[in-house]
């Protein structure tokens, strides 16, 4: 769109060099001839060339705010990817750490206690590894169907999370936000609580809800000062979005 706006541009200058050849500084005089009558043409010329620089600016200023709302769009899938590369990286070697926590968090998260079972488990890391090798839609689609059978297990809030990740990715930020919502919503005190909501702030940041997107930010830092998430959320907040 800003490449046809630019090319629009463009040919109303070289419509506006056509009609006026004598450049802006002939406005003036083009005008007094008009109105003295010697060129009965001249004056409509010179309303039209005024008419013309006028949708120059107003397309200019379009510009401006289409390449405004491309750079945050840009900047927020720019961190989601960057952050997705860091967490797969820590968990290159399977999800046992993730599973740990989540079993101790399970009975305050309202999941089952005790050792995650083991087709439960593998049900998990099925979407997992999908998510790891690239394939988010597979990765979806298998997170989805472990949440139905699942509901209350200590990883489920795990596979919300990342069900909220792939649909990011795949550039969906309402199923995205749905999920990593769930994760607040339902699974409180889940260690996924603090990344989903930052993950929900920058959702808010590229559809242009600032205001709201530093609500949450600043929500992340109080609630969870510790968390890789808060200094992530530290970082919007100050304005270096890396």
């Amino acid at each position: 769109m800003i490449v046809t706006m630019r090319a629009t541009i463009r040919n109303t200058l070289v419509a506006a060099a056509l009609v006026a050849p004598f450049g802006a500084a002939q406005a003036a005089p083009t005008m007094q001839l008009a109105q003295n009558n010697t060129g009965p043409n001249l004056f409509a010329l010179y309303q039209q060339i005024q008419q013309l620089q006028q949708e120059v600016r107003d397309l200019n200023g379009q510009i401006d705010t289409l390449q405004y709302k491309l750079n945050q769009q840009k900047q927020g899938q720019r961190d989601l990817y960057q952050n997705i590369d860091k967490r797969l990286a820590k968990l290159e070697s399977g999800a046992a750490g993730d599973t740990a926590s989540s079993e101790g968090a399970a009975a305050q998260a309202g999941g089952q206690t005790g050792p995650v079972d083991p087709a439960v488990q593998s049900a998990y890391m099925a979407g997992f590894n999908k998510l790891k090798d690239g394939d988010y839609l597979a990765a979806i689609d298998a997170f989805k169907a472990f949440v139905a059978a699942n509901p209350e297990t200590a990883l489920t809030p795990n596979a919300w999370y990342w069900m909220g990740e792939a649909y990011y990715v795949q550039q969906k930020p309402d199923a995205a936000r749905q999920a990593f919502e769930t994760v607040v919503k339902r699974f409180s005190a889940s260690p996924k609580v603090a990344d989903s909501l930052y993950k929900i702030g920058l959702i808010q940041a590229s559809s242009g809800h600032n205001d709201n997107a530093q609500a949450t930010f600043e929500r992340v830092v109080s609630q969870y000062p510790d968390s890789d998430a808060a200094d992530q959320a530290k970082s919007r907040l100050s304005g270096d979005n890396g």
